[in-house]
């Protein structure tokens, strides 16, 4: 036998991307059903469970948001349309955008809390406040306290999608930046990374709603070292003004008492004046008379 057919023939190879169909993958209704990009697959059951990253960015169209990473995980799939449906599974700061916010002799506090919405979904929050200088580590303990009661108040009186949009477009953190400057002052408050832990099977995801609104959070807090400060500020400060207005107060009744004694004083001598005047008056027309009586004599 020759050689040739001792080897037999060879295999033809199948390219595998011939197979594959590209499916599209598209953000939930909370996130407008926007367009994330498209996988290719050659089996459907593959794409269930895989997790895309995007940028906040491609939603918003604003340069702001470059920063911001976005996490989707695809939980069903349409083979005939060739479409996938997802689910926001978590967002993340990027490392750079992280690193520039931290500088020499400044505190980073950070605070990890599990937070649970209205409609039963479970989220792990880190949330991170960096100051302008060192802090102590009582007012740690109390930024801290201030970022679970504000983020936990807002989970409790919304949805997952709300809170989820208030976390990403960093209106909570907003809020958590003007209760924390009452006790220090603050460079930045970002929300680093939101994960999902836990939701419902049940529930739809809910629609994008244009006009909704964020009620803005307070806290009660202990008077601390700055409020302190202020009050004694305050304190001091009415005490001046009450000297100060004391003392107004006794120069116009001083500059009032002289006035009185004036006027006293003029209507004491105008009676007086008015007799001596009429004195004057009787003695000029005596004179004349007399003078009169004189001239008449010397004619006769």
């Amino acid at each position: 036998m020759s050689p040739a057919k001792k080897k037999g023939r060879r295999r033809k190879v199948i390219d595998s991307w011939k197979l594959k169909k590209w499916y599209s993958v598209y953000a939930p209704k909370s996130f407008k059903n926007e367009f994330i990009g498209q996988i290719p697959s050659g089996n459907p059951d593959n794409l269930l469970g895989r997790t895309i990253w995007n940028r906040l960015h491609e939603f918003t169209k604003n340069f702001k948001d470059q920063h911001i990473k976005l996490r989707f995980k695809i939980i069903s799939v349409n083979e005939a349309a060739l479409r996938c449906e997802t689910h926001f599974q978590g967002s993340e700061l990027t490392r750079d955008f992280v690193r520039a916010l931290i500088h020499r002799g400044s505190t980073r506090i950070d605070g990890i809390f599990n937070y649970k919405t209205a409609d039963g979904f479970v989220y792990r929050v880190t949330t991170f406040c960096v100051t302008k200088r060192r802090v102590k580590g009582s007012q740690k303990i109390t930024i801290r306290k201030i970022i679970k009661q504000v983020l936990d108040e807002f989970a409790k009186s919304s949805k997952h999608g709300k809170f989820v949009r208030g976390m990403i477009h960093g209106v909570y953190a907003d809020n958590i930046r003007k209760i924390v400057k009452t006790i220090y002052p603050l460079k930045e408050c970002q929300i680093l990374k939101v994960k999902l832990i836990s939701f419902p099977e049940d529930i739809v995801d809910e629609e994008f709603d244009k006009d909704e609104s964020f009620a803005e959070q307070t806290v009660k807090l202990k008077i601390h070292g700055k409020q302190i400060k202020a009050i004694k500020k305050a304190r001091k400060a009415a005490q001046k003004a009450a000297i100060k207005a004391s003392y107004s107060d006794q120069r116009e009744e001083s500059g009032t008492s002289a006035n009185k004694t004036d006027k006293g004083k003029t209507s004491v001598a105008t009676p007086t004046d008015s007799t001596e005047s009429k004195k004057t008056e009787e003695k000029e027309e005596k004179d004349t008379k007399s003078k009169e009586t004189e001239s008449t004599d010397k004619k006769d």
